[in-house]
C-alpha cells in the first residue's frame, strides 16, 4: 500500500523539476535560445534582401534587353514574309497597342496589307445566346459543311462560330471567296467579328492576339453569370484554336501578361493542352518586345518551326532560334536572361520588408 511520504516525494519531485526549469530558462537557455533566434532571423532578413535586389536586376536586365529587341525589330523581321498573307485575330480592344506594332512589323516583314479581324463579345456573352443562334442557322442555309461537324451537339454555337473563321481563312475549293465573302458578311452582320479592310481572301499565316483575362470579364456580373461567360468563352477560343491547328496554317497565340504570369488565360490554355502543340506561343504581348515576339514566332512557324516563347515560368525559350536572332540571343545570354531566368517575387519571410 503507497503510504503518505511515497506521494510527499513526487510532490516533491514535481515541484523540484518546474523550479530547475524556470532557473534554466531565465538564465542560460535564454540566452542561448534568444541568441540562436535573432541570428535567424538575421539570417532570413539577409537573404529577403538579396532576393530583391537579384529580382531588381533581373528585372532592370530584362527591360533593357526588351529595348533593344524592339528597337531592333524592323531591321530583324525586313524581307522575311514577302509573299505571305497575314491575319492577325484579337479578342479584346486592351490589345490594340500589341496589334498596332504587329502590324507594322508585318509590314516590314513584307506582308502586304496584313488584315486584322476584332472577335466581338457577342461570341460569347451570355445575353448573346439568340444571336449566335440566329448567325449559326443563317450559316446553315448558306453553307452547313463549312461549320464544324457536331452530331453530339456538344460544341455550342460560340464554338461553333468562332471554329468557322478559321475555315474561312485556309479557303480551298470548297469554299469559293463568293462564298467566304457570305460567311464574312454573317459574322459581321450579327457583331460577331469586326474586319479592319477589305473581307480577307485567305491567309497563309495567322497571329492570335489574347488579352490578359481580366480585361475580358465583366465586373458587375454576379458569380453564376460570369462563370456561364467565361465557360463559353473558353470554348469559343479552344475551338476558334483547335481549328487552327488543325487547318495546318503556321499560327502563333500571343498573350499579354501582366506581372509575367501566365498560370491564367489563353497561354495557359495553350501551352498545357498537347493538341494545341502545333501552334507557337509568345507573352508580353503588352510590352515593347511582346509584338515582336510574335512576328519572330511566326516567321518560325513559317519555316517548319514552334516553341513556346518569353519570361514566362513556362516559356521554353526567350526567344526564337532564328538567324535573324543570334545576335540577340548572344545578349540575352551576356545578360543572363536565357530561358530560366525570369525575375521572382522576393520573398517576405523572416522578417521586415
Amino acid at each position: 500500500m503507497i503510504d503518505f511520504r511515497y506521494h510527499l516525494v513526487s510532490l516533491i519531485s514535481v515541484f523540484l523539476a518546474l523550479a530547475v526549469g524556470i532557473v534554466l530558462g531565465a538564465g542560460p537557455l535564454r540566452e542561448n535560445l534568444g541568441d540562436q533566434l535573432a541570428g535567424q532571423v538575421e539570417q532570413l532578413r539577409t537573404e529577403q534582401e538579396q532576393l530583391r535586389t537579384n529580382a531588381e536586376e533581373l528585372s532592370t536586365k530584362n527591360d533593357q534587353l526588351a529595348t533593344f529587341i524592339s528597337e531592333l525589330g524592323p531591321e530583324l523581321v525586313e524581307g522575311t514574309l514577302v509573299g505571305k498573307q497575314v491575319a492577325v485575330i484579337s479578342d479584346d480592344r486592351s490589345t490594340r497597342p500589341g496589334i498596332e506594332r504587329i502590324m507594322a512589323l508585318l509590314t516590314a516583314a513584307g506582308v502586304e496589307s496584313p488584315v486584322q479581324i476584332g472577335l466581338q463579345p457577342a461570341l460569347w456573352a451570355p445575353d448573346a445566346d439568340a444571336e449566335r443562334a440566329a448567325a449559326v442557322e443563317e450559316i446553315r442555309t448558306i453553307a452547313p459543311a463549312a461549320l464544324t461537324a457536331d452530331p453530339a451537339g456538344e460544341l455550342g454555337d460560340a464554338a461553333q462560330l468562332s471554329g468557322l473563321i478559321p475555315t474561312l481563312l485556309r479557303g480551298g475549293e470548297d469554299l469559293p471567296f463568293e462564298l467566304r465573302s457570305q460567311l464574312w458578311q454573317v459574322l459581321i452582320d450579327h457583331q460577331m467579328v469586326v474586319i479592319d479592310g477589305p473581307l480577307p481572301t485567305r491567309a497563309d499565316a495567322v497571329i492570335y492576339a489574347g488579352a490578359a483575362p481580366e480585361e475580358l470579364s465583366v465586373e458587375t456580373e454576379g458569380e453564376a453569370v460570369a462563370t456561364e461567360r467565361a465557360q463559353a468563352l473558353l470554348a469559343s477560343q479552344t475551338h476558334l484554336l483547335t481549328e487552327l491547328s488543325e487547318a495546318g496554317l503556321p499560327a502563333v497565340v500571343a498573350a499579354a501578361t501582366p506581372g509575367n504570369d501566365a498560370s491564367t488565360g489563353i497561354l495557359r490554355t495553350v501551352r498545357g493542352d498537347r493538341a494545341l502543340s502545333a501552334l507557337s506561343t509568345t507573352d508580353r504581348l503588352q510590352e515593347p518586345d511582346g509584338p515582336l515576339l510574335a512576328v519572330l514566332a511566326l516567321i518560325e512557324q513559317t519555316r517548319g518551326g514552334s516553341g513556346a516563347y518569353g519570361t514566362t515560368s513556362d516559356a521554353e525559350e526567350r526567344l526564337p532560334a532564328l538567324p535573324e536572332t543570334q545576335e540577340l540571343q548572344g545578349v540575352a545570354d551576356e545578360q543572363g536572361l536565357g530561358e530560366e531566368d525570369t525575375a521572382p517575387a522576393p520573398s517576405d519571410a523572416g522578417g521586415e520588408g
